[in-house]
Protein backbone atom coordinates (compact mmCIF):
# COMPACT_ATOMS: atom_id res chain seq x y z
CA UNK A 1 0.00 0.00 0.00
CA UNK A 2 1.98 3.26 -1.37
CA UNK A 3 0.98 6.29 0.34
CA UNK A 4 2.08 9.58 -1.58
CA UNK A 5 1.86 12.16 1.05
CA UNK A 6 4.60 10.42 3.30
CA UNK A 7 6.61 8.85 0.20
CA UNK A 8 5.79 5.32 2.42
CA UNK A 9 4.59 1.90 1.12
CA UNK A 10 3.45 -0.13 3.50
CA UNK A 11 3.76 -4.32 4.27
CA UNK A 12 3.15 -6.95 6.11
CA UNK A 13 0.78 -6.08 9.33
CA UNK A 14 1.58 -8.60 11.90
CA UNK A 15 -1.32 -8.77 14.56
CA UNK A 16 1.03 -10.48 17.31
CA UNK A 17 3.06 -7.64 16.96
CA UNK A 18 0.71 -4.57 16.47
CA UNK A 19 3.25 -3.32 14.21
CA UNK A 20 5.01 -4.44 10.48
CA UNK A 21 7.30 -3.15 7.81
CA UNK A 22 7.18 -0.09 5.78
CA UNK A 23 9.34 1.05 3.37
CA UNK A 24 9.62 5.20 3.36
CA UNK A 25 11.82 7.35 0.94
CA UNK A 26 13.20 10.38 1.37
CA UNK A 27 12.80 12.80 -1.30
CA UNK A 28 15.02 15.69 0.34
CA UNK A 29 17.40 13.17 0.79
CA UNK A 30 17.60 11.88 -3.07
CA UNK A 31 17.37 15.80 -4.22
CA UNK A 32 20.70 16.45 -2.37
CA UNK A 33 22.36 13.33 -3.79
CA UNK A 34 22.58 11.75 -0.09
CA UNK A 35 22.50 8.06 0.23
CA UNK A 36 20.44 5.99 2.41
CA UNK A 37 17.17 7.28 0.86
CA UNK A 38 15.20 4.66 1.25
CA UNK A 39 14.48 3.08 4.93
CA UNK A 40 12.96 0.26 5.84
CA UNK A 41 11.28 0.96 9.61
CA UNK A 42 9.22 -0.23 11.33
CA UNK A 43 5.54 0.62 10.76
CA UNK A 44 3.65 1.57 13.78
CA UNK A 45 6.96 3.23 15.98
CA UNK A 46 8.30 4.51 12.70
CA UNK A 47 12.03 3.68 14.03
CA UNK A 48 14.74 3.32 12.32
CA UNK A 49 17.45 1.27 12.43
CA UNK A 50 20.44 2.80 11.08
CA UNK A 51 22.20 -0.50 9.07
CA UNK A 52 18.72 0.22 6.95
CA UNK A 53 19.45 2.90 5.45
CA UNK A 54 19.21 1.63 1.98
CA UNK A 55 20.82 3.70 -1.02
CA UNK A 56 18.44 1.90 -3.50
CA UNK A 57 14.84 0.22 -3.90
CA UNK A 58 16.04 -3.26 -4.85
CA UNK A 59 18.64 -2.79 -1.51
CA UNK A 60 15.52 -1.79 0.42
CA UNK A 61 13.47 -4.54 -0.70
CA UNK A 62 16.05 -7.08 -0.54
CA UNK A 63 15.87 -5.80 3.28
CA UNK A 64 12.02 -6.45 3.47
CA UNK A 65 13.00 -10.16 1.96
CA UNK A 66 14.43 -11.05 4.92
CA UNK A 67 11.41 -10.60 7.00
CA UNK A 68 8.95 -12.12 4.64
CA UNK A 69 8.30 -13.68 1.33
CA UNK A 70 8.44 -10.70 -1.37
CA UNK A 71 9.39 -11.24 -5.61
CA UNK A 72 11.74 -8.05 -5.21
CA UNK A 73 12.24 -7.70 -9.02
CA UNK A 74 8.67 -7.71 -9.59
CA UNK A 75 8.33 -5.29 -6.63
CA UNK A 76 11.11 -3.06 -8.44
CA UNK A 77 9.29 -2.72 -11.27
CA UNK A 78 5.77 -1.90 -9.94
CA UNK A 79 7.04 1.06 -7.82
CA UNK A 80 9.89 2.49 -10.11
CA UNK A 81 7.14 4.24 -11.88
CA UNK A 82 5.73 5.67 -8.66
CA UNK A 83 8.83 6.74 -7.14
CA UNK A 84 10.11 8.04 -9.88
CA UNK A 85 7.86 11.44 -9.54
CA UNK A 86 9.97 12.02 -6.43
CA UNK A 87 13.41 11.69 -6.90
Amino acid sequence: MFYEQDNVIRYKWNPKTGSGFRLRFDAQCAQRGGHGCFRVEDWSNHCVVDEWGCSSLDEALGVLRHFFELDVYQESNRLQARLSGHA
